[in-house]
């Protein structure tokens, strides 16, 4: 039985603050996750579920058997997939309204403009502040809210973020260097805290598309779900900020070859040249490994001690290896093996 839009949506414009014309307001928008875990998903769903037209999501990696846990309406028929387009499918079978664009890659500064494009709004479902400060940047130079989420263990954070109205991410955390010690993987995460930080988030970002104040404007909520308790800070404007202050600077960010994902051992490699792989050819060769998913763009398998997701684009995922050296050795074996002309340098960043 087919459903309307004005039955769908109908509870919702009935809220004062909304009504039919916020409803317009939120469908010709368009908003950008990039990170689809546990937060971002569920930020994606809820936008879809309050009607916004269209919502790019991106994210570099797959679903694995730990994500499942906190991936709403995810099970275990998408595993090894890559997220943003798990994430995309699900949603679009209840939201046939939101156009959705799914995109695996890594966000880089070479990248990053072509990757967020013309939005209304920025949200980071993301797990390392190293991505963060390029949304960060991109936010400041072309004048777009970001919103900023985290959630480890038991606790939660978002920021709402609109420079030059605002002070930027950086103000609130400058110079952040990304501690493997510190990830969910080490320290854990609970469903909850994932849900409820999506959920503010995704209300938050309604409110922006809306053209409605917030007290989180400039902010940073704290969650703690061991309390409950909820604390609000105020933001305060960073003269010396890097990002936004006198004193920014607006050199480049190195790039660099590996990035290491939640986990210690999980390594993201992306080529120094773009590569168009012929994975079959890959495939042909993996007689004593085991296969777990094979599609046009995505080739994941797994040997005695690794989990190798291969990318059309030359990118890599590796879990299992024993440190950047190898991961990167490895990288380049398979590549000079399916591109003979192609090379790494081994750099680790």
């Amino acid at each position: 039985m087919n459903v309307s839009p004005s039955e769908y949506f109908q509870r919702q414009t009935t809220v004062p603050e909304i009504g039919t014309a916020g409803l317009e307001k939120l469908r010709k928008a368009k908003v950008t996750v990039v990170g689809v875990g546990g937060v971002g998903a569920t930020i994606a769903d809820f936008l879809a579920r309050c009607g916004v037209g269209f919502l790019r999501l991106i994210d570099q990696d797959i679903v694995e058997p730990s994500n499942l846990h906190r991936l709403i309406g995810v099970g275990r028929e998408s595993l090894y997939r890559p997220k943003s387009e798990v994430v995309a499918s699900t949603i679009s079978k209840t939201n046939p309204w939101t156009r959705i664009e799914p995109v695996v890659e890594t966000l880089r500064p070479s990248n990053v403009v072509e990757l967020l494009g013309e939005v209304d709004l920025i949200i980071d479902g993301l797990d390392n502040f190293r991505t963060r400060y390029y949304l960060n940047r991109h936010s400041l130079e072309k004048h777009v809210p970001y919103i900023f989420t985290s959630a480890i263990a038991t606790q939660g954070h978002i920021g709402v973020f609109a420079p030059p109205e605002t002070p930027c991410l950086a103000c609130a955390f400058p110079s952040v260097a990304d501690r493997l010690e510190e990830n969910c993987e080490t320290l854990g995460i609970i469903p909850p805290v994932v849900g409820i930080v999506g959920a503010i988030a995704a209300s938050e970002a309604a409110k922006i598309l809306l053209g409605h104040s917030t007290k989180l404007s400039g902010g940073l909520l704290t969650v703690d779900m061991a309390g409950p308790d909820f604390l609000l800070s105020r933001v305060p404007r960073r003269d010396d900020c890097k990002a936004c202050g006198v004193a920014r600077d607006t050199s480049n960010p190195p790039q660099g070859t590996l990035t290491i994902l939640c986990g210690e051992n999980t390594f993201n490699i992306v080529p120094p040249e773009p590569l168009s792989l012929d994975l079959r050819t890959i495939l042909s060769s993996l007689a004593q490994a085991t296969i777990l998913t094979e599609a046009h763009s995505l080739l994941v398998y797994r040997t005695a001690k690794l989990t190798v997701s291969v990318f059309k684009s030359g990118r890599l995922l590796i879990k299992g290896a024993d440190g950047e050296h190898e991961a990167l050795s490895i990288a380049s074996e398979l590549w000079s093996r399916v591109s003979p002309e192609s090379s790494l340098v081994h750099e680790a960043v």
